[in-house]
């Protein structure tokens, strides 16, 4: 049988943000016809296929993990910003200030990436039987991109909803009854009056 080829759609990205020695490590990747989950844990690796045929849903959803971070470094940021202008003339001591200038650019680089990648957000997929998590989808900006990539191939496999039918199914979704949706039929035309 032969192997098929995978494109990478996301870096490995650790699962837990502060678990080091026993996170799992996760990334997304493109196959002919599925998706294909890697997780990395210890001297395990597991795989999860997704068929485009089975997904229903991948749900995104915004987060505040940015904002926090944010002031999580904003804190020493300004610590520092306070010891270096101590520290400038009539003071003037230079060594100081060199030495707060490089605690500062220490949480002025992940600050500043942080920024750079985005909004952050988490990103799940869903099937009949399943809803996994998708870690490794973590900022908006990327998840677009990869749905982007991955939305046509589902269509191709699944076919395309109307409006209509995707209105009738989130009914169904939350009502939790089978609806199933058929289209109005035209209005009766009056006979042709013969002479």
């Amino acid at each position: 049988m032969a192997d098929p080829t995978y494109q990478r759609l996301t870096r490995m990205r650790v699962r837990q943000q502060f678990a080091i020695a026993t996170a799992a490590r996760v990334s997304l990747w493109l196959g002919s016809d599925h998706l294909l989950h890697v997780e990395l844990s210890g001297f395990t690796e597991t795989y999860k296929r997704f068929y485009f045929r089975d997904i229903q849903a991948i749900t995104v959803q915004e987060t505040t993990r940015r904002a926090v971070w944010n002031i999580v470094l904003l804190v020493p940021i300004v610590i520092c910003l306070i010891g270096i202008l101590m520290n400038v003339p009539p003071n003037a001591h230079w060594t100081a200030v060199i030495v707060w200038s490089i605690f500062a650019s220490i949480f002025l680089l992940p600050f500043a990436v942080n920024n750079l990648r985005g909004t952050a957000c988490t990103c799940q997929l869903r099937t009949a039987v399943q809803t996994e998590d998708l870690a490794s989808l973590s900022r908006v900006r990327q998840t677009r991109k990869v749905l982007e990539k991955i939305r046509p191939l589902i269509e191709a496999a699944q076919g395309r909803l109307t409006a209509e039918e995707a209105s009738a199914r989130m009914q169904e979704a939350a009502s939790g009854v089978a609806v199933s949706w058929k289209p109005d039929p035209p209005p009766p035309t009056a006979p042709p009056i013969l002479t």
